[in-house]
Order: C-alpha cells, then sequence, then structure tokens
C-alpha cells in the first residue's frame, strides 16, 4: 500500500490517481496519522460468454513442455 499526506492528495493528485488506475490502495496520513484510506473500485470481469454468444472454443493444451518439443525437433 502506498501513502501520501493530505497535502500530496492536493497538489499532485494526478500521480496518486495514477497509483488508483494501477490497482494500488492508498493511505492518507496526517501528521503521520492514518487519517484515511483510498481503494480502487473492483472492475467487473469481462463476461466473454455473452460478448461472443457462447461461441468459445477451448484449445487442447500440450502434455509436453517447449523443452521437448525443441529436443524432439532439433533430433539427436
Amino acid at each position: 500500500m502506498k501513502t501520501a499526506t493530505v497535502r500530496q492528495l492536493r497538489t499532485q493528485f494526478p500521480k496518486i490517481e495514477g497509483w488508483l488506475a494501477g490497482g494500488e490502495r492508498v493511505a492518507i496520513t496526517k501528521r503521520k496519522i492514518v487519517v484515511a484510506e483510498l481503494i480502487p473500485p473492483q472492475r467487473p470481469k469481462p463476461d466473454f460468454r455473452r460478448r461472443f454468444g457462447g461461441k468459445i472454443v477451448q484449445h487442447k493444451v500440450a502434455k509436453r513442455g517447449a523443452v521437448d518439443l525443441l529436443i524432439e525437433e532439433r533430433g539427436p
């Protein structure tokens, strides 16, 4: 959690707003005592099923790792 003073909140709000936009919580202090806490809003998770009409295709996951595939490709 980041901290800012009341004075910084007044004079450097764009900087603090950037912290909030990045998902950071900010404690506001006055004379080294926390007087408030700013919490970024919860963003709703996108509903991809509704957006794409339920036509989501699941891809198969490779059972072998990238190293195994490179070794196989290069040969002995």
